[in-house]
């Protein structure tokens, strides 16, 4: 929904919606990932000013990205959405992002994930956000367990406090290249005061990842369990793009 599920975090994840895991780019290399999201039903009444309400939106984001090292990787998203009801098309400003993951044991990986950008009045109030994104997981080949507790905050806003958005994935292998399981994404408020349990958000996903070689498909279909949720959201992600060689002059020689 290049919309949040998470509607009342300041700098809401209006690009993707996705766990974060053990995945990282190689050193040198470069990669996309295209993340579309479509709000089947959700909320048709804005919240502030301005705002435009996720119903019937469908958005789709290209996330480039760079393997700086064994352990870094740089982003960089821009997300555009499309509203058929009036049939236009937005570009949805900008968003950087900086990973640190340590995965050289799968069984044991961590790491951090800091973004920040530009956020369009009609997905927040406030100009420019950032995300404060730990993972943590095991991933035993069968099972994957992937935790996001993350943190998300105005930085021109009244108020720097920030929400806690946390994600989890728990996926198990099917069969051979596939893992199906669930996701959960909530929006428990501000840390100097939580909201309460049916003005939070709830919405969880079950979600379907295969591996088609070198790139991965994910899958999933979302159901919001409380007001603030969108009641169902579609989400497909095609990851593993590579397009190095494109950025190589000698590929284009004679």
């Amino acid at each position: 929904m290049i919309y949040s599920v998470v509607m009342s975090s300041p700098a809401s994840a209006y690009d993707e919606i996705q766990v974060y895991d053990m995945s990282i780019n190689q050193p040198g290399q470069f990669a996309l990932e295209m993340h579309s999201n479509y709000v089947i039903n959700g909320r048709k009444q804005a919240v502030y000013n301005g705002e435009l309400p996720p119903d019937g939106i469908l958005a789709f984001t290209p996330e480039f990205s760079y393997g700086w090292s064994d352990h870094i990787e740089f982003g960089l998203y821009l997300p555009m959405s499309i509203s058929p009801n009036k049939g236009t098309t937005l570009l949805d400003d900008a968003k950087i992002r900086v990973k640190w993951l340590n995965a050289d044991n799968p069984e044991l990986f961590f790491g951090l994930n800091t973004e920040i950008g530009l956020v369009p009045r009609r997905y927040s109030e406030q100009p420019v956000g950032m995300e404060i994104r730990p993972i943590i997981g095991h991933y035993s080949g069968d099972w994957l367990v992937a935790f996001n507790p993350s943190l998300q905050l105005d930085l021109t806003g009244p108020s720097q406090v920030p929400v806690l958005a946390p994600g989890l994935k728990i996926t198990h292998q099917a069969i051979e290249n596939i893992h199906v399981g669930i996701e959960h994404y909530a929006d428990f408020g501000q840390f100097s005061h939580f909201s309460s349990g049916n003005q939070q958000s709830h919405t969880t996903y079950l979600v379907s990842d295969i591996s088609l070689g070198n790139y991965r498909l994910h899958v999933g279909v979302g159901h919001g369990w409380t007001a603030p949720s969108d009641e169902w959201t579609l989400k497909v992600i095609l990851g593993g793009i590579p397009f190095t060689e494109l950025l190589n002059p000698t590929r284009w020689g004679s």
